[in-house]
């Protein structure tokens, strides 16, 4: 059984520039299935990600948060009852300059132990959703949904 999933993506832009993609509304909105947070993630507070349509796509509790390099938080994703039904897992960010405006980011989505239906529907959902992120940093479009270039 998959407890955790791990990716790494180089990007070329600056470590601020993925921060705030991470971070702000309209990007993750661009790249990240049309959702996006309800208010900036903030250590020790619950957060929400919501589809176009208002309805909550994922909740959880923002364990970490170091601008702009680091931020972690339980995953319970909503948009789908089975996976709702699941504990929450835990999805970590970091991202660390690597060149010359170079950023690498690292995702660990971990305790997925008991969260099998999950585990797989993220594990190449993260791909998709890394893959689109840096297609936009890098050419200013996100790729369309549902697509990934690894």
């Amino acid at each position: 059984m998959t407890t955790q999933h791990v990716y790494e993506i180089d990007i070329r832009a600056e470590v601020g520039e993925v921060w705030d993609a991470l971070t702000d509304p309209a990007s993750t909105r661009q790249y990240f299935h049309a959702t996006h947070w309800t208010s900036p993630p903030v250590a020790g507070e619950p957060f929400q990600t919501h589809l176009p349509d208002g309805r909550v796509a994922v909740e959880g509790l923002v364990e970490e948060v170091d601008p702009p390099h680091r931020l972690v938080h339980t995953w319970h994703p909503l948009y789908d009852d089975e996976l709702a039904a699941e504990p929450p897992s835990r999805v970590a960010w970091t991202l660390a300059p690597v060149g010359d405006g170079l950023t690498r980011l690292r995702l660990v989505h971990d305790r997925l132990d008991a969260s099998p239906l999950t585990a797989e529907n993220v594990r190449e959902g993260w791909v998709s959703i890394l893959d689109s992120l840096k297609s936009l940093l890098e050419t200013g479009s996100a790729l369309p949904s549902g697509t990934s270039t690894r």
